[in-house]
Order: C-alpha cells, then sequence, then structure tokens
C-alpha cells in the first residue's frame, strides 16, 4: 500500500512526509519492474526486434518504479490491520 507523502521545504531541501501522520517516508522500489516497466511485448509470437527492452507497464507498481512507505508506527499498525 502506497502512502500519500507532501512535499515539506526544509533548510536542506524538500522531503517527503506523509500526508496523514506527518512523519518521515522512504522511497521503496518495485520488485517487479525496471523503472516502471515489467517485460517487453511487441504483439509477435516470435519477437525478432533488435532491441526488446521493456515496454509494457507494471501492474504491481503502476507504472512509478516504487512507492512511498511512511515510517512512522502508526500507519504502520494502520496498514497491517487493513491487510
Amino acid at each position: 500500500m502506497s502512502t500519500n507523502v507532501e512535499y515539506i521545504e526544509t533548510p536542506y531541501g524538500k522531503v517527503a512526509a506523509c500526508k496523514k501522520c506527518g512523519s518521515e517516508t522512504i522511497w521503496k522500489e518495485c520488485y517487479n519492474c525496471d523503472e516502471g516497466y515489467s517485460h517487453h511485448d511487441c504483439g509477435e509470437d516470435t519477437c525478432c526486434c533488435r532491441d526488446p527492452r521493456p515496454n509494457v507497464t507494471c501492474d504491481i507498481c503502476n507504472g512509478e518504479g516504487g512507492w512511498w512507505v511512511c515510517l512512522s508506527r502508526e500507519c504502520a499498525d494502520l496498514r497491517r490491520d487493513k491487510e
């Protein structure tokens, strides 16, 4: 489950914070894809592309390449209750 974030201006630059509780968040890379694309599909049964780069949007992260996770105990407990 992805955390909704807001960006807060600090003396060190912009920081992503949880919209719900204001705590620190981290970016978790998606395990299923590479930069939002999961695999190559050119529409052919036998692919003859010279460079078959991934071109199908990942269905785990919706093409985002990952998601934000809140580090607070409060939000972690809410995530655990929903699962």
